[in-house]
């Protein structure tokens, strides 16, 4: 919730912003969001976020078990970030696409949040059934 919060009340105001007044092509600016922000500056962010910030809360920041808890997490979700990343071309390239041809500058960021909650609703679904899969084996 963290990353997330400040990843799209902060991040993604200063990206939008650069991209709309760096490149004057809609697919240029779509490009650049998917192909650069996304894998280089967004996953690998996550990456060492997630990990440290949940071990943290689940043993205590600075404690034996969160550091072997962060590896542990970090091997996970690196380990998911290729299948991750093609699934975030299919589901953000079209929803992009209109947000930077059709979508107002200043509108950007609330309405990439608004798919933001359908992309974390979707995200959600597929680890609750690899859960799921993972128990009945």
């Amino acid at each position: 919730v963290i990353f997330g919060a400040l990843y799209t009340g902060g991040a993604q105001h200063f990206i939008f912003n650069f991209l709309h007044s760096a490149f004057d092509q809609p697919l240029v600016r779509l490009a650049m969001a998917q192909f650069f922000f996304i894998p280089f500056c967004y996953y690998p962010t996550f990456l060492f976020m997630n990990p440290a910030l949940r071990a943290g809360w689940e043993h205590g920041f600075g404690s034996e078990d969160a550091k072997m808890r962060q590896v542990e997490l970090f091997s996970d979700i690196a380990s998911k970030i290729p299948t991750t990343l093609l699934r975030n071309w299919c589901f953000w390239l079209p929803v992009q696409f209109v947000q930077f041809n059709f979508i107002p500058a200043e509108l950007n960021v609330t309405f990439a949040a608004a798919f933001g909650v359908i992309w974390n609703a979707i995200l959600s679904m597929s680890t609750a059934a690899q859960a799921v899969t993972a128990k009945e084996a």
